[in-house]
């Protein structure tokens, strides 16, 4: 697997880290992605409402923390956007980075979310400040819970989301997620 902040690539994905420009942009330019080496067919982030306000203050404050916020998911074989993941932030102070993942309608069900979602978790396990790997999910969705059971992550509360109401908590620790990779 290739690391970067600015890319991720795992067996079959590219994951591409927006922009200061383009994490600034969106919601103001569809096409913001047209510079880029990959399609975007689905309107993956341009056709989407996306928690971006506390990202875009980070970013303003702390221009290197845009390692942690949005990546374009690339499917390299077709070289086109399936879908994105983000961290929630930057480590908080315990060393916790909280994931969240898109994949577009007509891409589900392929093993994009699992993939994207362990080469970022790979990637944060690599950073010293990270301690702790949080997954947080509506027990409504039953694919969401079925990837964070196939990664084996413990259950260890919930909290209701202002967005997206009750959601489980899953966490582990980047040692335990090691030991299991």
């Amino acid at each position: 697997m290739t690391q970067s902040h600015e890319l991720i690539s795992t067996e079959r994905l590219d994951l591409f880290c927006l922009t200061q420009q383009e994490l600034f942009g969106l919601g103001s330019d569809l096409n913001i992605f047209a510079e880029r080496p990959f399609g975007n067919p689905h309107g993956v982030i341009t056709r989407e409402n996306l928690p971006r306000t506390n990202r875009v203050n980070d970013v303003r404050k702390n221009p290197e923390n845009i390692r942690w916020y949005y990546r374009m998911i690339v499917d390299r074989s077709r070289n086109i956007a399936v879908g994105s993941v983000s961290f929630h932030a930057a480590p908080d102070e315990r060393g916790m980075v909280e994931i969240g993942i898109g994949i577009a309608p007509e891409e589900q069900g392929k093993g994009f979310a699992s993939e994207a979602l362990a080469g970022m978790w790979d990637w944060a396990s690599e950073i010293p400040e990270v301690k702790f790997l949080r997954y947080t999910v509506s027990p409504e969705n039953q694919p969401s819970m079925a990837i964070i059971r196939r990664f084996g992550f413990p259950l260890i509360g919930e909290q209701i989301d202002d967005e997206d109401g009750l959601e489980l908590i899953y966490e582990t620790s980047v040692d335990t997620y090691r030991q299991g990779r």
